[in-house]
């Protein structure tokens, strides 16, 4: 479990496609001092498109340096969504993230009637069939809340709620990642 003692900071935001992960990812850029974002769903378009484990040790790695080169920066907290679906990845993931760092992963959770609100507004066209496909080979991931490991969690349902409130509940949650450390 995280202990507060590292400089650097890692917010993961997970959840199945149309939870709320990146408009989340944007806004905490705004409300988090010192921070920095990444959005994989931006860093890992290639063509042609191939997700195969391969693809997503790539994505694995390209998050985990970008993430370095922003504390090497200064960037104290690094923000990350939509490039993790569960605790096998994450373990995956911590192989290649080079630093010691405190890591919060957020679940963002809502209903099917929702996402599918929220896929339609957006501006990455799809289809319902590609919706419900998605839906199906990616249900809602449970292992993160069943783990004791080297993170801190926590889960949001988002359904029925805004940003704002979600953000809210993010900052309550994690206060020491909003702290002007520079006093």
């Amino acid at each position: 479990m995280s202990n507060g003692n590292h400089r650097n900071n890692l917010l993961i935001l997970v959840g199945q496609e149309g939870s709320g992960k990146s408009t989340t990812v944007r806004a905490l850029l705004k409300e988090t001092p010192s921070s920095a974002q990444i959005d994989a769903e931006d860093v890992g378009q290639v063509n042609p498109w191939q997700m195969d484990e391969a693809f997503v040790q790539l994505m694995w790695k390209n998050v985990a340096n970008l993430t370095r080169n922003f504390w090497e920066a200064g960037y104290r907290t690094v923000l990350a969504g939509s490039f993790l679906s569960n605790l096998r990845h994450y373990n995956a993931f911590r192989q290649v993230l080079p630093d010691e760092a405190n890591v919060y992963i957020v679940q963002l959770c809502a209903g099917k009637p929702t996402r599918d609100i929220r896929r339609a507004e957006r501006p990455k066209q799809s289809t319902k069939e590609w919706w419900d496909m998605v839906d199906r080979v990616d249900p809602e991931d449970t292992t993160f809340a069943a783990a004791q490991d080297d993170f801190q969690f926590l889960r949001v349902d988002n359904d029925g709620r805004d940003v704002s409130e979600t953000i809210g509940l993010i900052r309550a949650w994690a206060p020491e990642l909003y702290m002007d450390r520079l006093r």
